[in-house]
């Protein structure tokens, strides 16, 4: 009978240990289920582009065009953040002076394709959806 609590004790303690490694790791994850990676950048462009033609009433055309710069934009961008990474400082003033700056560059692009009212309509939306960045949570930091 001791025995047999024994072996119950070990065996509870060994599932908790499991649960607790496993708890581990998918919170390390960021839990998206995909390792924390980013999206494909082809899906997000085509994504954004859909909704945007939506929002703001894009041609076909038009679409077409955002979905190019968003692709090109994406491909600037990792581009970028592997140049800053591999310099070692991480200097998390230039990544989001870097990121500000091909942000302006996009929005530049965005307003040759938008018409007047468009563009009026995406800088409401913009407004009203900040990026996610630095809204995670976290440390206190807001």
């Amino acid at each position: 009978m001791l025995k047999r609590i024994k072996m119950r004790k070990r065996t509870l303690l060994i599932v908790a240990i499991f649960f607790a490694v496993a708890a581990t790791a998918f919170a390390q994850r960021g839990g998206r289920g995909q390792g924390g990676q980013r999206p494909d950048p082809k899906v997000q462009a085509k994504t954004t582009a859909d909704t945007w033609q939506e929002k703001f009433g894009l041609s076909d055309e038009q679409r077409t065009k955002v979905y190019d710069l968003l692709i090109v934009s994406s491909e600037k961008q990792t581009a970028k953040m592997t140049e800053l990474r591999a310099s070692g400082t991480m200097d998390r003033e230039a990544m989001t002076a870097a990121m500000a700056k091909m942000q302006e560059d996009q929005d530049k692009e965005l307003k040759k394709i938008f018409s007047a009212t468009q563009w009026t309509a995406y800088e409401v939306w913009k407004k009203e959806n900040p990026p996610m960045q630095g809204r995670r949570g976290g440390g206190g930091q807001e």
